[in-house]
């Protein structure tokens, strides 16, 4: 079944949706907030009023021959009046609920009277309207009592003065917002700057350009440059080991294709048989070698691709000794002489096993075909941090001038028998390297060569 391809995801947009949502949730938090402060302050600005209302009414009250006298300052209610649109309400009464004088049907409070003015809403008049209460005890020569005031004023002014605070405090977070959407735009914009100019100047190379980024970027970008050119380093070198291979694999084909050409033309012009039979032998010698040099180019290739991948596991060395010589010994006799020893305690490495098993069998055909007719001794030890295979022979040894050179490809030792290709030291030199170890070639006491490979120990 086939996936549905994923749409790619957007830095801009994720920051867009990321910083846009928080400011929306902070508007929307400061639009609620205003609209609280605006109806708080309104009702304390109008509160004050009716209670300075209140007040200034309970003050022209007398107990006079225990009779109530209310001379009605009408300045009080004066200052209610400065809401043209609210209607006022009064009353004055006694601790019996009796009326003195103004509204008698004014709604009682929901708590009895006490020092405090008791502020409260109730319906009245086919509106909602405001009322304060407040009490006092009036005293006389002859006679003590408690008065009691109510005043009203409906709730349009001040709905309207924290409606007006609202929409201005609205307006302001409609700016703040604009504005803080323009420095969001503005940041996002800078810090994906830095992304367009990477975008640009990896657009602008050639295929073949792969220097490192030297373009300014930011901290946090650090990691993905060093990521970036450490691949481009990588490539790099990919491509150079490609070229190099490419080049001195043309080079190295080109000689046995032209005596193969020659030889086949000689043998063309050929009458006598005998003649032609050694011609075609020549062929045969020369076919030989150009399919070794093709095998082992191909082993090369593939050695150079399994260690740029480095997918290593677990694995037994001493397993690998077995197989690679298993497989590197000749099936035809006689058969060559051979001494294996083998530790009794586990050697572990992290590693490629084919790459590990491909590089002993080379020194292992490399000790076969220069190492004499003496005996090929393995011996695979082990210490606390590394494993050591050593591979001895009795061969002509080294010369000191070769010990390096050997390991670079198609470079071949002085005395060594035609119909090498060069590569099979190389080989084992990429593999030792890929996997962290070590190898020399050093001259026995007595006449050979001893190849002693190094590799890090890993405990299972």
């Amino acid at each position: 079944m086939a996936t549905e391809a994923r749409a790619p995801t957007s830095i801009r947009r994720t920051l867009w949706l990321y910083l846009g949502g928080l400011m929306a949730l902070f508007a929307v938090a400061l639009f609620f907030g205003a609209r609280d402060y605006g109806q708080r302050a309104a009702n304390r600005s109008y509160d004050h009023l009716l209670v300075s209302s209140a007040l200034s009414i309970i003050d022209s009250v007398a107990l006079v021959d225990a009779q109530w006298q209310v001379d009605l300052p009408y300045a009080s209610l004066d200052l209610l009046a400065m809401a043209p649109e609210d209607r006022v309400f009064y009353r004055v009464f006694d601790a019996r609920n009796q009326t003195v004088t103004g509204y008698g049907d004014l709604p009682a409070p929901p708590r009895a009277p006490s020092d405090r003015p008791q502020l409260f809403d109730a319906p009245y008049s086919g509106e909602t309207v405001r009322f304060v209460v407040v009490s006092r005890r009036v005293s006389s020569p002859s006679a003590q009592a408690e008065v009691r005031v109510q005043v009203g004023q409906t709730r349009r002014a001040r709905e309207a003065l924290a409606q007006d605070m609202v929409t201005r405090a609205l307006v302001a977070i409609v700016v703040l917002s604009l504005l803080s959407l323009a420095l969001v735009a503005l940041g996002v914009h800078r810090a994906l700057r830095p992304l367009v100019r990477v975008e640009r100047e990896l657009s602008r190379r050639e295929p073949s350009d792969l220097r490192p980024l030297d373009a300014a970027t930011p901290q946090e970008m650090d990691q993905m440059v060093g990521a970036l050119n450490h691949f481009m380093g990588r490539l790099s070198t990919s491509n150079e080991t490609l070229r190099a291979f490419m080049a001195e694999a043309a080079h190295q084909m080109r000689t046995p294709l032209a005596a193969l050409r020659a030889q086949a033309q000689l043998a063309l012009d050929d009458e006598d048989p005998e003649d032609m039979r050694r011609s075609l032998q020549a062929i045969e010698r020369n076919a030989t070698h150009m399919s070794r040099l093709l095998n082992q180019l191909l082993s090369d290739a593939s050695v150079i691709h399994r260690a740029n991948l480095q997918r290593f596991a677990l694995v037994d060395l001493a397993e690998i000794v077995h197989q690679a010589l298993h497989e590197a010994l000749p099936q035809a006799l006689p058969a060559p002489r051979v001494q294996l020893a083998v530790t009794s305690d586990p050697a572990w490495v992290n590693g490629d096993a084919l790459l590990l098993r491909e590089a002993i069998k080379n020194l292992i055909d490399n000790a076969l075909k220069y190492g004499g007719d003496g005996v090929l001794q393995l011996a695979l030890t082990t210490d606390d941090s590394h494993c050591v295979l050593t591979i001895a022979d009795h061969g002509p040894g080294i010369a000191a001038a070769d010990a390096e050179r050997v390991f670079e490809r198609f470079a071949r030792g002085e005395g060594a028998a035609a119909g090498g290709a060069g590569l099979g030291l190389a080989i084992v030199k990429r593999v030792v390297d890929s996997h962290g170890g070590h190898i020399d070639l050093a001259n026995r006491v007595g006449g050979g060569l001893v190849a002693t490979i190094r590799l890090p120990r890993r405990h299972a």
